[in-house]
Formats: C-alpha cells, structure tokens, sequence
C-alpha cells in the first residue's frame, strides 16, 4: 500500500531543495519519490457535503475533462488550503 502527499510550499527555492534532499530517501522501508506536479492542473473543491463519495465526486468533474487523480481528503473547516 502506497500513500500520495501533494505539498504546496511557499517558493521554488524552497520546492527544489526537498526535491534534492528527499528524492530517492527511504522512509519506513519505502522509497519516496518527490517531483514536481503540474499545480495549474490541481484543484481544491471546498465546501462539499460532508456524505460525498469519492465516485460521487469524480462524476461531478469529470464532464470537464480527463481524470488523472481524484480523492476526497475530510477538513474541520470544509475550507481548501491553511490561509
């Protein structure tokens, strides 16, 4: 089983340096890989219903075009981001 994390940091600078220092590291016996991803291709949908289900969802976004990754992940605020 594999989990997938998408980080958003403040500055490139920054995005290279844990792209240098992380890539290719193993972390509990996994080996991570860490690269860039196409952030203009990455949404953040808040607000939704909290019984919304993940084939839900994915049938709500998918008329706009092809899916590469779709997942729900809850939140306390409903909110998108940290802000």
């Amino acid at each position: 089983m594999f989990a997938t994390a998408v980080v958003t940091l403040k500055d490139e600078m920054a995005s290279e340096g844990a792209i240098a220092a992380l890539n290719g590291t193993t972390f509990r016996d996994n080996k991570v890989e860490v690269k860039f991803n196409p952030c203009n291709r990455l949404l953040c949908v808040g607000n939704l219903p909290a019984d919304m289900k993940d084939i839900d969802f994915r049938r709500l976004v998918e008329s706009y075009g092809p899916i590469e990754r779709c997942f729900l992940m809850g939140s306390d605020t409903g909110k998108c981001g940290t802000n």
